[in-house]
């Protein structure tokens, strides 16, 4: 399976900005669970604990070797329309946003998923590139209730696309 790269990155100095964005056919109120609830959020990225009501969780990823987490601070959430965190792990601090565009009013007009890394050291782009692409398709998946990508056909491929 071909990955291609759809990422386009904004430089600022030594940091940048990564977008990213996918198209799926349920409205934006049907895509939202899967940002904001544990249980969806689990099928593609990770669960959660503590009250996000209190603008604060733990992420503890799904798919990824070990016990990784993550500290969230939740700067906004306007549901089913942007949400943005602000993440701290043993690698640093991540400042992420997703925002839902609806298609319409009419049902099945599909919703655009923006996803943005703030910030991101430019160093760090090929490797953290590579994994939201697959990310975001594992997100697109698990909307559709298909099968899960595999993380093989997005690295090394897509670290090399975004070296380039």
């Amino acid at each position: 399976m071909a990955i291609r790269r759809t990422g386009t990155v904004t430089e600022h100095g030594q940091t940048c900005e990564l977008t990213l964005e996918r198209t799926v056919s349920a409205d934006a109120i049907a895509v939202w669970p899967f940002l904001s609830e544990s249980r969806e959020l689990g099928i593609w990225f990770a669960t959660y604990v503590g009250e996000p009501d209190s603008g604060e969780v733990v992420l503890a990823m799904t798919a990824e070797e070990g016990d990784a987490t993550s500290a969230v601070e939740i700067l906004d959430c306007n549901a089913p329309e942007h949400l943005a965190v602000q993440t701290t792990d043993e690698s640093g601090s991540w400042s992420l946003e997703v925002e839902l565009i609806d298609g319409g009013h009419e049902p099945g007009s599909g919703t655009l998923i923006r996803f943005m890394q703030h910030e991101l050291p430019k160093a760090a782009l090929p490797d953290v590139a590579a994994g939201w692409e697959w990310y975001l398709d594992r997100l697109v998946a698990a909307i559709a209730g298909e099968p899960m990508p595999a993380w093989d056909d997005y690295y090394p491929a897509l670290r090399d696309a975004y070296a380039g």
